[in-house]
């Protein structure tokens, strides 16, 4: 699920709104990891809903892997495969 990615100047100003409190230092660095944390989840395809298995998981579904094969891993499932 593609979210959008905010710039970190701007999470910053909505952090300072919600979190008066907190650090110049404080509120960049909140804002650089919320914006890490949005590029990492567009990069790995995170649903943030349950019904939508994330990227990794589907791969792994379309190869076969399921819960009771929780003994081998997706390379013995390939290795089964050829």
């Amino acid at each position: 699920m593609m979210t959008q990615i905010e710039s970190y100047s701007k999470i910053a100003k909505e952090l300072k709104k919600d979190y008066p409190k907190l650090s110049d230092f404080e509120l960049l660095s909140l804002a650089i990891q919320i914006e890490r944390n949005q590029l990492i989840e567009n990069g790995l395809s995170i649903s943030r809903l349950d019904k939508h298995p994330p990227s990794l998981e589907a791969i792994a579904i379309a190869l076969g892997y399921t819960n009771d094969q929780i003994k081998e891993t997706i390379t013995d499932v390939l290795r089964e495969r050829e």
